[in-house]
């Protein structure tokens, strides 16, 4: 059932936050923007891989504005622990540099979701979908001439 397997899911990824929490409560240094992303991009892999193990089924897909979001929430998160320990403070992040980590978080998550999926997904780049694009059709012509070639 696609509802009992998304609420197995959303149970082990939650479990592993909690996890990661408690193991990464302790150590109180400032951290990077950057280094908080890339933190919260494993933790979420590690819930993948978890639940994957955990359940036959295939895991849910990845909604890349979620990505997007979390990464968000981790960067926000590191600068308000970096205002509270005293440090410098934080960069104001520039829109551009967001704009390419959203970019990236949403191709991370097509990528995943590839991986996840038997069927190919539509390449990212649209050099790559009209490649394949031309693909398909040479292919659909020649099944299409075999038929043919076939009936006769």
């Amino acid at each position: 059932d696609p509802r009992k397997a998304a609420v197995e899911a959303a149970i082990a990824r939650a479990k592993a936050r909690k996890q990661e929490q408690q193991a990464g409560s302790e150590p109180v240094e400032a951290v990077d923007p950057r280094k908080a992303a890339v933190e919260a991009a494993i933790a979420r892999a590690k819930a993948r891989k978890q639940e994957q193990q955990t359940g036959s089924e295939p895991a849910e897909a990845v909604d890349p504005r979620k990505a997007a979001v979390e990464a968000a929430i981790a960067r926000a998160k590191a600068r308000k622990q970096e205002q509270q320990t005293g440090s410098e403070p934080a960069e104001p992040i520039d829109p551009r540099k967001a704009a390419v980590e959203a970019a990236i978080a949403r191709a991370k998550a097509r990528k995943q979701e590839q991986q996840a999926g038997s069927e190919p997904a539509e390449p990212a780049d649209p050099r790559k979908a009209a490649v394949a694009a031309a693909i398909a059709r040479v292919q659909a012509k020649k099944a299409a001439q075999q038929q043919v070639v076939n009936e006769d």
